[in-house]
């Protein structure tokens, strides 16, 4: 929307916020229609609710999360009434004042990655959703 174009880049660029891409999961790679990771509708709080109800549902390999993301832009599975497909939303997954996770947030590094040791530089890191509650507004809006 003109409100979120107006909001989030001005954050980005003065890195006031620092995100990371989330789509990938463990269970399904990048293949989207097989993600399980959902965002439901809370009608009392104009909320997304947001959840991984299975262990391969955990979002893995996000570059920047482990140590340096503040955000997120999750795809996840928007339910209102009814399934509305996959859809980006962007999610705070740290506090702004000492940087630790949420706590409806598991999250940390994958480990060492095998190959040329300079990929082991990147903070690539996993999350775990336990109803992370998000304000509306937060939904990448404009296709949705």
């Amino acid at each position: 929307t003109a409100e979120q174009q107006k909001k989030w880049p001005p954050l980005a660029t003065s890195m006031s916020v620092i995100g990371c891409y989330a789509q990938i999961e463990m269970g399904h790679g990048s293949n989207v229609q097989g993600l399980e990771t959902t965002a439901t509708f809370d009608p009392s709080t104009d909320e997304l609710i947001l959840n991984s109800p299975t262990l391969t549902s955990t979002k893995k390999w996000l570059g920047g999360l482990d140590r340096v993301a503040t955000h997120a832009i999750v795809h996840a599975w928007r339910i209102l009434d009814r399934d509305y497909g996959v859809h980006a939303i962007i999610v705070q997954i740290r506090s702004m004042e000492d940087q630790k996770p949420l706590t409806t947030i598991t999250m940390g590094d994958i480990g060492q990655k095998f190959g040329n040791g300079g990929n082991n530089l990147v903070d690539n890191g996993f999350a775990h959703f336990n109803n992370t509650r998000i304000p509306c507004d937060h939904l990448l809006m404009r296709m949705a």
